[in-house]
């Protein structure tokens, strides 16, 4: 396949050409841009005028004038030097993602390096090939400068590649593949750590498994929301036209086809409720802005992930290299924290909506949903640990995006903490997994509890779905105490492997 570097490509494209087995390349305009740029650095770094991280220090440091003959040495030096990250390797997953995002930008042309610099990176994916790289140690600004240098090492045989849990040198696994170890150039150790895409990758992967878990989350609602013998009135399209926002009025109209034809959806016609509780009642009017949030870091993702994001960046038109600032992270770092925050907000509804179900002041069904109250604590701690869960997500949203922390001598003197955000809103996602997994547990018991009662049926949605997890986890349909913590995981495991579910 070939990648075009000066289009613009959707998420939904780099994530499929991520995890795609077929080889990569750059295309033939591709590889003539970035080696006429090269040429172009190599003639500039000879030049006796300074150019930043050419032919000066770097940071704090561009003020030493590096001679000619230590021009190659100071690329070597910067890649070795920062390859200072420390903690437990990034998952393969954001390692190829990363892989792809890297020769996507440095692609464009306008970074300076050889060709054969962008294609190694296309080179490992084809392989699957993941490079050690630490999780911890980058700010988000002056570019991903750690975990980027990790990768940048082992295009000179160094560093680490791991498999399996193990570590293996870049020597031992380059000559494995029969692969050279590549000479670096003036500027171009620069170009390999200056780059938001460590950032990037992470957040991606967040929005990814994201995209897959809401649909989940929808079904739990519904299922939910027909045990706790719910309204559907609240979806009524009329009341959501009235309010001007698209998400709420496309998540009302799911909810009513999810809803459709249940037995017991007549407004609490035959009841003394009036109105359910917020976490029932407001689901469009929470979801729809959540969405939004959601919506929003898509689109700072997507521009991120068309963008260069080196400095000092070169404009080949006028054979000029200009300083900036691309690489600052500020636009993931705020993405993440949207994601985080309409994730957290997300957990908060559902966790109430478990609690609703089952607490004994609220459910319209058994104490804790258990068969024989009292001899039986039936869900009771399920809730708990929901609620744990949910409550260390709202601790986990404070925005990272807002927090910087002056580093390189005070050069570098606002960062993004872009790498942060996105790692703590995957631990968010993780949690959120779990608290919709909850409530799949709770809401399958409801559901049997209210059916087995009444004899009820519910909406074809609803029952598809039951049918659905009674034939791949027979357990969540069994009467009586047990050790609830194993049909969860079960659940957390079906819907993490599981493809999504639609209306």
């Amino acid at each position: 396949m070939i990648l075009e570097p000066q289009a613009k490509l959707t998420l939904d494209e780099l994530e499929s050409l991520a995890s795609s087995k077929k080889g990569l390349e750059l295309s033939k305009r591709a590889r003539q841009k970035l080696d006429e740029g090269s040429k172009i650095v190599r003639k500039l770094a000879q030049s006796k005028r300074p150019i930043y991280g050419v032919n000066t220090g770097f940071g704090r440091l561009a003020q030493i004038k590096i001679s000619e003959k230590d021009l190659v040495a100071l690329q070597i030096n910067l890649l070795r030097s920062h390859a200072c990250g420390i903690g437990a390797a990034t998952s393969a997953s954001v390692v190829r993602r990363l892989l792809l995002l890297r020769a996507f930008s440095l692609g464009k042309g306008a970074s300076g390096i050889s060709s054969a610099l962008v294609e190694r990176h296309l080179e490992y994916l084809e392989k699957n090939l993941i490079p050690f790289i630490p999780e911890q140690g980058s700010v988000g600004a002056s570019g991903d400068l750690a975990p980027l240098a990790h990768l940048g090492l082992t295009f000179m045989g160094e560093g680490e590649f791991w498999c399996d849990g193990k570590n293996f040198s870049a020597a031992e696994v380059l000559k494995k593949y029969k692969m050279q170890a590549i000479s670096i150039g003036p500027k171009e150790g620069l170009a390999l750590v200056n780059g938001t895409q460590f950032s990037l990758a992470l957040a991606m992967e967040v929005r990814t498994q994201l995209r897959d878990l809401l649909p989940w989350m929808e079904l739990a609602a519904a299922l939910s929301i027909e045990a706790h013998q719910a309204t559907a009135a609240v979806f009524d399209p009329r009341l959501h036209k009235l309010k001007a926002h698209s998400q709420q009025q496309a998540v009302a109209a799911r909810f009513v086809k999810m809803l459709a034809n249940s037995k017991h959806m007549n407004s609490h016609k035959d009841c003394d409720a009036v109105q359910d509780s917020y976490s029932f009642r407001c689901i469009p009017q929470v979801l729809g802005p959540a969405y939004s949030l959601i919506e929003k870091a898509e689109e700072l993702l997507t521009d991120e992930a068309n963008s260069v994001s080196d400095n000092p960046i070169l404009i080949c038109e006028t054979k000029e290299l200009l300083s900036g600032g691309h690489f600052h992270a500020q636009s993931v770092s705020f993405a993440a924290d949207l994601m985080s925050i309409a994730m957290t907000t997300i957990g908060n509804l559902t966790e109430r909506r478990i609690d609703q179900l089952m607490n004994p002041l609220t459910t319209r069904l058994s104490a804790f949903l258990a068969t024989k109250p009292g001899v039986e604590s039936g869900m009771m701690i399920l809730q708990t640990a929901a609620a744990a869960l949910a409550s260390e997500n709202k601790t986990l949203a404070h925005p990272a995006s807002v927090d910087t922390i002056p580093t390189n001598g005070n050069q570098e003197d606002h960062v993004s903490m872009a790498p942060w955000a996105s790692r703590k809103a995957l631990m968010i996602l993780s949690n959120l997994r779990r608290i919709v997994a909850a409530e799949v547990v709770a809401g399958v018991r409801g559901c049997v509890l209210e059916s087995t009662k009444s004899g009820i049926s519910y909406s074809t949605f609803v029952e598809k779905s039951l049918s659905m997890f009674s034939e791949n986890i027979p357990e969540l349909f069994l009467a009586g105490d047990r050790e609830f913590s194993k049909d969860w995981q079960k659940v957390e495991k079906f819907i993490g492997d599981s493809k999504s579910p639609r209306v």
